[in-house]
């Protein structure tokens, strides 16, 4: 039946998370999940640090856990995809599965065509002289060259559609299927039966009403919850934008994913923000996204450089796993340094202890951003996970 892959944040592992689960384990004798760290590709602390959302995968089915480090799991969609698909081929999986708004993979292989051609991005490059963002001009060209607007607005099927260009652009033979996501869009603040958004949960658990919040979490990981472990970026606002203060005008150049001098921009305009929405709001604009800007400006704060944007990271983290997942690592040969213990990472070279080294931060960090904060060093004494 061969190894099924899932990339997610499970921010936190919803009804809906549990369905691709069960869709995955019917579909696959081993299920691996590459799961985002402590902080989120839409440049937000996870409402839950990484040993607890790992915990809930290996309770919901999950047979592996490998963690997608936090220069990758806080990025674009085309790098937080690159990392995941080539940490999931890595891992042995012949097949990665997603959710999507169409739930149609043919239709997204068929646009993941379309965005690899050079007509495609000659058309783009035109249109991004106009002054609009790259996501708005991708998805005016991809019109005009037969897509479905319907795909590239919806964020799922985006995402899906970046899963299949990275698998492209890496050459792996890897197969794709996607189950369609039901209930609430992605985001929605709305309310509906079995199956409503990771944000949804996420703002009745930070509101203190955790019961209400898991009445949309699988059963297997209900009651779990500690309050003293839900996360709020708003708990270490002051700690950022004291951070970023510091910092030179140098130091905002070499961040990953900048384009028409918003370095100089972002470096003025925290010299006066006195919040991080006064920040945000000051930065965003026609080409910058709130979601980019977040981005960029917890990038700053954590010391990411451009060296490693748009590559696969030089190690593969495993966070824990069933007795089958551990049997499928014994049997599966990878050509990629696949550890366990930190204490690995140093003979693995430069690159490897620079990326533990920003996780290292990024965890320093986020422990603050905890109801109860948390002392410095946790990297160091994360408690692998062994399940049934």
């Amino acid at each position: 039946m061969g190894t099924v892959g899932i990339i997610a944040e499970f921010n936190p592992l919803h009804n809906g998370h549990k369905k691709l689960i069960n869709y995955a384990k019917k579909n696959g004798e081993t299920v691996v999940c590459t799961l985002s760290g402590n902080f989120v590709q839409r440049g937000d602390t996870a409402i839950f640090p990484k040993q607890k959302r790992a915990e809930a995968a290996l309770k919901a089915g999950v047979d592996i856990v490998c963690e997608m480090p936090v220069l990758w799991s806080m990025s674009t969609a085309g790098n937080f995809a690159l990392c995941g698909v080539w940490q999931l081929y890595n891992l042995g999986c012949d097949k990665i599965l997603f959710g999507s708004e169409c739930g149609d993979i043919k239709l997204l292989t068929e646009t993941a065509d379309i965005l690899l051609s050079d007509e495609f991005f000659s058309s783009v490059t035109e249109k991004m002289k106009t002054g609009i963002t790259f996501a708005v001009a991708r998805e005016e060209v991809a019109t005009e060259l037969g897509v479905n607007p319907e795909i590239l607005s919806k964020p799922n099927n985006n995402l899906g559609v970046e899963y299949i260009i990275a698998a492209r652009n890496l050459r792996l033979p890897i197969e794709f299927d996607t189950i369609k996501r039901e209930g609430s869009g992605h985001d929605s603040p709305d309310y509906a039966p079995n199956y409503v958004s990771s944000s949804f949960v996420r703002d009745k658990i930070k509101e203190g009403n955790v019961g209400y919040g898991e009445r949309f979490m699988p059963l297997e990981t209900r009651s779990s919850i500690n309050p003293d472990l839900v996360s709020d970026i708003g708990r270490i606002e002051n700690a950022i934008l004291g951070i970023l203060r510091m910092k030179t005008q140098e130091d905002f150049k070499n961040l990953p994913d900048l384009s028409e001098g918003i370095e100089n921009k972002l470096y003025f305009s925290v010299r006066v923000a006195k919040s991080l929405d006064e920040l945000y709001d000051s930065v965003k604009s026609k080409r910058y996204t709130l979601a980019r800007v977040r981005r960029l400006v917890l990038s700053a704060v954590l010391g990411f450089d451009k060296k490693f944007f748009m590559v696969p990271p030089p190690y593969i983290r495993i966070l824990g796993f069933s007795k089958k997942g551990e049997e499928h690592i014994k049997d599966f040969a990878s050509i990629v340094p696949v550890i366990a213990r930190v204490s690995e990472i140093k003979d693995l070279g430069r690159d490897a202890l620079e990326v533990f080294e920003t996780e290292c931060r990024a965890t320093d960090l986020y422990s603050l951003s905890l109801k109860l904060p948390q002392e410095c060093g946790l990297e160091y004494k994360y408690k692998f996970l062994k399940t049934e």
